[in-house]
C-alpha cells in the first residue's frame, strides 16, 4: 500500500491578511520548529506583485494547527546587499540550544510591473544564515553558499554528524543542462565540479563553523526524463531508521516555463548521510485541491515540520499563496521506506 500524506480538513491553515500590505498577495513556504510548548512559524510573505519582494512574518501555535500572528509587521526583511530584493523560504533548525534560519537571499530585482525583470544573464540567488533566540531579532551570519551556484533550498541537520555540521542544498547551476547553456552564452561552468548530474539535484556539504562549507557531494539526483529539478524541503528529521528527508520534486508541463511541484521522501544513513538508504518512487502529496492550483501554479512546496508521537507534521506552501498542513504516520512511512 502506498504511503500518502493527509491534508488537514480546514484546507489552508494560514492565509494572506489584506490588512497587512506587506503580506496581502501571499504567505507561503514556512519554516517551522516545535519548541516544546509551542510551534513557531516563520513564513514568507509577499505584499505586491510589481517587484515581488519577500519578507518574513511570524506566527505561533499551541497545537500546530491554529496559528496566531505574533507581529503585525515583518520580523525580518531585506537589509544587506545580498538580500536587498528579497528574503525567501526560511527553514528553521535548533542546534545545540541555538535557532538557525537558512533563507534564499535575492540580490537582484525579480520582477518589474508584474513581469520578469529583463536581464542579460540569469537571476542568481544565494543562501544566507541567521541566528536567533526569540524570532524577533536576528544576527545575520551572511551567505554560506558557493559563489555562482544559484543556491536554494539549503537545510541544516539538527546536530553534528561525526563532529561536523551538515547541510543539504540545491545548487541550480551544478548540472550539465545549465553548463551547456552557459557555454553557448560564452560563460564558464562554476566551481570546477567534474561529474555534474543531468539536472539540478540535492547535494550535501560539511562545515566546522557553519560559515565555510566544503566537500560538496551529490546525494540525490533526478531520475525521470521529465524531471526539471529536485530540492530539499524540510530540514532532515532524525529517526531510528535514518535521516528522513521530505523534499520537493518538480516536473515539466506541456506549456512554456510551466512546472508541477510535488512532495517526495527519502531516507539517509544516520552515521553517513551521504548514503541513501531508500527513496519512495512516487509522490506522497500532489497539488490537486483548488487552493493548490491557483494562478495556474500547481504547487505543494514542503518547507517545515516535525514529529510528535507517531505523527509527522508537514507544512507546505500551496500555489505560492497559502500555508497548509498535511500529516501522516511515522511508523507507516518508515515501514514503507525500509521494506
Amino acid at each position: 500500500m502506498m504511503f500518502t500524506l493527509t491534508r488537514h480538513e480546514r484546507g489552508p491553515i494560514l492565509v494572506p491578511d489584506k490588512d497587512h500590505p506587506w503580506e496581502a498577495e501571499g504567505i507561503f513556504n514556512p519554516g517551522v520548529v516545535h519548541t516544546g510548548n509551542e510551534v513557531v512559524m516563520l513564513y514568507r510573505a509577499v505584499g505586491e506583485l510589481e517587484a515581488y519582494v519577500s519578507r518574513f512574518g511570524l506566527a505561533k501555535s499551541a497545537d500546530g494547527i491554529t496559528f496566531t500572528r505574533a507581529s503585525s509587521v515583518p520580523v525580518f526583511g531585506p537589509s544587506q546587499p545580498f538580500d536587498k530584493w528579497g528574503c525567501e523560504d526560511p527553514r528553521i533548525i535548533e542546534i545545540e540550544g541555538q535557532y538557525y534560519v537558512t533563507y534564499v537571499a535575492v540580490s537582484e530585482r525579480i520582477m518589474l510591473n508584474g513581469a520578469s525583470y529583463p536581464r542579460t544573464g540569469p537571476l542568481e540567488t544565494s543562501t544566507a544564515l541567521l541566528r536567533t533566540n526569540d524570532f524577533f531579532t536576528y544576527e545575520n551570519l551572511g551567505t554560506i553558499s558557493p559563489e555562482g551556484s544559484d543556491n536554494k533550498d539549503s537545510v541544516l541537520f539538527p546536530r553534528k554528524v561525526n563532529g561536523r555540521y551538515c547541510m543539504l542544498h540545491r545548487p541550480t547551476h551544478w548540472n550539465k543542462m545549465w553548463c551547456e547553456k552557459a557555454e553557448e552564452a560564452g560563460r564558464t561552468c562554476p566551481y570546477g565540479v567534474v561529474n555534474f548530474p543531468e539536472k539540478p539535484g540535492i547535494w550535501l556539504a560539511w562545515s566546522d563553523d557553519l560559515k565555510n562549507w566544503t566537500d560538496h557531494q551529490l546525494v540525490l539526483p533526478t531520475s525521470h526524463h521529465n524531471d526539471a529539478k529536485i530540492g530539499p524541503g524540510l530540514p532532515p528529521i532524525e529517526t531510528e531508521a535514518g535521516w528522513l528527508l521530505i523534499y520537493h520534486h518538480v516536473t515539466t508541463l506541456d506549456r512554456p516555463d510551466a512546472y508541477k511541484y510535488t512532495t517526495r521522501v527519502a531516507l539517509f544513513d544516520l552515521d553517513d548521510p551521504t548514503k541513501l538508504i531508500k527513496k519512495l518512487p512516487y509522490d506522497i502529496l500532489v497539488p490537486e485541491m483548488p487552493y493548490e492550483l491557483e494562478r495556474n501554479s500547481p504547487i505543494v512546496f514542503p518547507t517545515g515540520g516535525f514529529i510528535s508521537g507517531d505523527t509527522l507534521y508537514v507544512y507546505y506552501g500551496a500555489s505560492d499563496r497559502y500555508i497548509c498542513l498535511a500529516t501522516g504516520s511515522v511508523q507507516a512511512l518508515l515501514s514503507e521506506l525500509t521494506q
